[in-house]
């Protein structure tokens, strides 16, 4: 599982992420990361609306994201901030570890390129 020192918890943290970061597309899922450029843990926050599913979908969901970004976050930036957005449709989502992985590959490779 994603450890508690990379999990993002405050809503400023969520905002200032989703308005000023890059945003990533990525089958079922939309990632949105900034730089900060504070030599910090990356932080992952995670945005599951109704529309994914009932409760128990939702939740699956989350664990099944947390998981995908737990296999690679020690190659994650230091001071990213990552905010994970499902889309509806992505609890059924069989590809949704590959969505994650391929949209954090994505990313980074973005945000490389950024001056």
């Amino acid at each position: 599982m994603l450890p508690a020192s990379n999990r993002m918890r405050s809503a400023p943290q969520f905002r200032e992420t989703t308005r000023r970061g890059v945003r990533i597309p990525s089958g079922a899922v939309v990632l949105h990361v900034l730089a900060t450029g504070v030599s910090e843990e990356p932080r992952v926050g995670l945005t599951i609306s109704k529309s994914v599913g009932n409760s128990v979908v939702r939740h699956r969901t989350a664990r099944r994201i947390r998981a995908a970004f737990a296999s690679c976050v020690n190659d994650l930036p230091r001071g990213s901030l990552w905010v994970v957005r499902a889309l509806p449709g992505a609890g059924e989502s069989e590809s949704l570890h590959n969505d994650v992985v391929s949209g954090i590959a994505r990313a980074r490779l973005k945000l490389e390129s950024r001056p």
